[in-house]
């Protein structure tokens, strides 16, 4: 008899296990890490737009880290996590404020309307992801045609300096597992080549605007020497904004 029990997911399961342990985890994956304090919000917060009374999607929000910051700049904010868990948490956290939804992002978002957020805000989550594309698309539907998507994720240089003993190539998307030190968390992680991200992006609709490969705070390197040091030297984390275009208005 087979079992047509769907698999648990690894990811999905890792960060459950991290938000029930929030408060015990060493290295935090939130927006309060120093990673994030230090490096990704001082890099990405310049290329976000003015937020006030405008609609925003935040795409992996996690235990509402950002979606507070939103919330706090005067937008309204539909926050989307696939971890049960750190979405309970931000519910308790910012109540009826936002409006929360547990779902992957590789799923329709058939909550959502076509052209009904200004701005989609994904910070350090599509590298959970295998395949961008449909997702893009999903955030080209429901952005207005003058909206911005913003996203963060690991560099891809990165990615392949850390882990090529178990990456197939620099040119393949591919995965591996990282331990999230001694929680017995792990979560999946794809490493695929700048080539593919700037792909993905044009071939869902979307015109590339800005593309930083961002160094670090000064403050982070009393945090973590090492990486502020390889950060100053090697790339380590982008920031990337793109905006809805219409093939058929590019061609007239």
């Amino acid at each position: 008899m087979s079992d047509d029990k769907p698999k648990a997911n690894p990811t999905v399961e890792g960060y459950n296990l991290l938000a029930e342990n929030k408060d015990r985890v060493g290295t935090s994956p939130w927006g309060e890490s120093d990673y994030q304090r230090h490096y990704v919000w001082p890099g990405v917060r310049p290329l976000l737009p003015d937020v006030a009374r405008k609609r925003v999607f935040d795409a992996g929000c996690g235990i509402g880290d950002y979606t507070e910051w939103f919330l706090e700049h005067g937008a309204e904010v539909v926050g989307v996590d696939a971890s049960s868990r750190a979405i309970a948490i931000a519910k308790s956290r910012l109540g009826h404020r936002a409006d929360f939804h547990c779902t992957d992002l590789t799923n329709p978002l058939e909550f959502t309307a076509q052209s009904e957020f200004d701005l989609v805000f994904s910070n350090l989550v599509l590298g959970h992801i295998e395949h961008w594309r449909p997702v893009f698309e999903e955030f080209r539907r429901i952005l207005t045609t003058d909206g911005t998507f913003v996203f963060t994720a690991i560099h891809p240089v990165r990615r392949y300096r850390r882990h090529r003993d178990e990456l197939a190539s620099y040119y393949d998307i591919d995965s591996y597992t990282l331990e999230w030190g001694d929680t017995g968390a792990t979560v999946e992680q794809y490493h695929r080549p700048i080539s593919e991200i700037v792909n993905s992006l044009s071939e869902s609709g979307f015109r590339l605007d800005e593309f930083r490969e961002i160094t670090p705070q000064e403050d982070y390197r009393e945090c973590n020497p090492d990486r502020y040091e390889r950060a100053l030297k090697e790339p380590d984390t982008l920031c990337v904004r793109a905006r809805p275009f219409d093939a058929e208005q590019e061609r007239l």
